[in-house]
């Protein structure tokens, strides 16, 4: 597998307002975080982050530089948002764990495991590992995140 450098974190919805906002439906993980200033990148062109903060109840409003009117942004509804790897030890959960859609797919670090996919329930992520029946915890009972390298701690899976 190659090292993949973007990954999709949300997707643009309508124009919110006359002053360049727009629904985002973004990634749970990057809901509660600033992403002010913040380069994302939206059809291989990248976008800096002007605000963003919460809506209603679990909507997300953004708004991108240089993007003021609804004619500017309606452009970009529908289309996919994207994060570089590159920032991935700026969004730190309480756990200090990144995103773990970075790592999907990936092999886990010291171990023969891959994280093959994650979902949230509750606001709680859990993560489906090769060669473990059941989803284990996303949270620092289970994992390690240390030198840009998520580790699955083994000796916390057996009872």
């Amino acid at each position: 597998m190659t090292d993949q450098k973007f990954f999709v974190v949300g997707k643009l919805g309508k124009p919110h307002s006359l002053k360049g906002f727009q629904y985002i439906n973004i990634e749970h993980f990057f809901r509660n975080f600033d992403l002010k200033e913040t380069t994302l990148q939206i059809d291989g062109v990248n976008f800096v982050v002007e605000e963003f903060k919460k809506h209603l109840k679990n909507r997300n409003l953004i708004k991108f530089h240089s993007y003021d009117t609804i004619e500017s942004i309606s452009k970009l509804r529908n289309m996919n948002v994207k994060i570089n790897k590159d920032l991935l030890n700026t969004f730190i959960n309480k756990d200090n764990l990144p995103w773990p859609g970075f790592f999907t797919g990936q092999k886990l670090k010291n171990s023969n495991y891959k994280l093959l996919s994650y979902e949230v329930l509750s606001d709680i992520y859990f993560c489906k590992i090769s060669g473990i029946e059941m989803s284990v915890p996303y949270n620092n009972n289970f994992f390690n995140f240390e030198n840009n390298n998520l580790t699955l701690l083994e000796s916390s899976l057996t009872v």
